[in-house]
């Protein structure tokens, strides 16, 4: 395997683990961090990237609801 196959492999598994990190944001809105977790944990995903992700999303989404409350007053 040359480094552009493995370059490649890389960027494959990124767009897997992305796709994955996507799924688990919209579980974490429906039924909860707990749940969000298990799933990524289910499909090999680290604790660590798995709490980041997690916490950078619910950070984000807090941070734009008080945008818009403030926005509203």
């Amino acid at each position: 395997m040359d480094d552009a196959d493995r370059r490649h492999e890389d960027r494959r598994q990124d767009l897997e683990t992305a796709a994955q990190l996507h799924e688990a944001i919209a579980l974490q809105r429906a039924f909860g961090s707990d749940a969000a977790q298990r799933f990524l944990k289910l499909r090999g995903i680290g604790d660590e990237i798995s709490q980041n992700a997690l916490i950078e999303s619910y950070d984000r989404r807090q941070a734009a609801r008080r945008l818009r409350a403030a926005a509203v007053s």
